[in-house]
């Protein structure tokens, strides 16, 4: 356990690189690895909401339909091990502990970031594993992500909105653009639902590329329907229990369908509805819109960390009219300076008496109390904590039954660990 650790020391010392858009570095690191990127199919995921969910999704799906499935996704909630899955589990300390070893050796003096590195990783590991096939889910934008490296079977872009603005760009078309090129050449791509403008940006680079384009209610849609959900598709699939609460995952559900639909013509799987609805029942994609008791209150758990999160959160909260959620934790982030996280703040604020704002641990640049100050002046809702800790203290002996913790992703899970060590003890 000692050697692991070290090495886990050895990557992390490379999260103060920071961001550093580019494909050169890891292209030139994977080329020395064998190109492991090369050695099974794909699937590319991008969005700058709902990737990780729908990523979930494909990844229940194409394991239940018969596939040996890689899934990589990020950051991680509690520990490394879950950026990268097999068959739906974190692999384990020992193949982590491998793919770090060649890792180290093959990078030598070349420079690299920190996601360049669990990307380069996750696609060795996922050779090394023989997958059929990997789901990658893009880091940041998609042009030069780490990830687009890859020439998938499909790509999927699941929503266009503002985010990461000092390196996607501050309109919704130059973020589109981004995430776009994601598309290869005679590949298709699925399009989930966003606005029309961010949709004809990415149906003319598909265009360009000849490559046909699935778009959400042209091509495919969800229904709800008394607690379950039916997809319109090539197929027709009724009674799907999803096991992702929030009426936005509709919409992650009819994407990773479509993309379903597609390998499926091409041969790559089977189609059989009994099994993508039982895959959809027990699909896990921890502390989006879950909810779970601690010390007799209700908690609920979501990573609405920019501002379509957070309208999607209101929605959710008003429509749903279950729980009596009258407290919000929140903490962000906000790396690249261009952030408006005074807006989580200001689309979820009405819906609560109290607010908790907190700084927290994130590798990630964290907004400081004074930060929010700056922006909220004086608002008697709100009260400021240094750690999450103190304000979790506060809010279990709070009159309030009901607690929403949201905001950063980092955020939300370190509440998540203080909470159970708080109860555990």
């Amino acid at each position: 356990m000692g050697e692991f650790n070290s090495y886990l020391e050895w990557l992390s010392t490379f999260e103060f690189h920071g961001i550093k858009p580019g494909l050169y570095r890891v292209q030139r690191l994977l080329s020395k690895l064998g190109k492991p990127q090369n050695r099974y199919l794909t699937l590319h995921v991008a969005g700058t909401n709902g990737k990780g969910s729908t990523s979930a999704m494909l990844e229940s799906i194409a394991h239940s339909l018969g596939l040996k499935v890689g899934l990589y996704t990020s950051p991680h909630l509690f520990k490394l091990n879950e950026r990268f899955r097999i068959n739906k589990q974190p692999v384990s300390d020992d193949k982590l502990l491998e793919g770090l070893k060649v890792l180290k050796k093959t990078l030598e003096s070349q420079q690299a970031t920190y996601f360049e590195l669990t990307t380069a990783l996750a696609f060795l590991i996922f050779a090394e594993e023989k997958v059929d096939i990997a789901i990658i889910e893009c880091g940041m934008g998609g042009r030069l992500d780490a990830t687009n490296v890859i020439k998938p079977e499909v790509s999927i872009i699941t929503s266009v909105g503002f985010d990461h603005m000092k390196y996607l760009g501050d309109t919704i078309e130059k973020i589109a653009y981004e995430k776009a090129c994601i598309i290869k050449r005679e590949k298709p791509v699925v399009v989930g639902k966003m606005e029309e403008k961010a949709k004809q940006v990415i149906l003319e680079r598909a265009k360009r590329l000849n490559s046909l384009a699935y778009l959400w209610d042209r091509d495919f849609k969800t229904i709800p329907c008394e607690g379950s959900w039916t997809y319109v598709g090539k197929n027709t699939v009724e009674g799907i229990f999803l096991n992702l609460k929030g009426y936005y995952q509709g919409y992650n559900l009819g994407s990773a369908l479509k993309a379903i639909e597609i390998l499926s013509e091409k041969g790559i799987l089977p189609w059989n509805e009994e099994k993508i609805r039982k895959a959809l029942q027990n699909v896990i994609w921890p502390l989006r819109y879950q909810k779970q008791k601690f010390f007799g209150k209700d908690f609920l758990f979501d990573c609405a960390h920019n501002e379509e999160g957070a309208l999607a959160l209101r929605e959710n909260l008003l429509t749903e009219k279950e729980g009596n959620y009258k407290l919000l934790l929140l903490g962000a982030t906000n790396e690249d300076g261009t952030k408006p996280f005074h807006r989580l703040f200001e689309i979820l604020e009405d819906l609560f008496h109290e607010v908790f704002i907190c700084e927290f641990l994130s590798p990630r640049r964290v907004v400081t109390i004074s930060e929010w100050k700056g922006r909220l002046k004086n608002n008697d809702k709100v009260k400021y904590f240094k750690n999450p800790k103190l304000a979790l203290e506060k809010a279990i002996v709070s009159p309030f039954s009901g607690v929403v913790i949201s905001g950063s992703i980092y955020f939300v899970a370190e509440c998540f660990k203080v909470l159970e060590s708080m109860q555990n003890v």
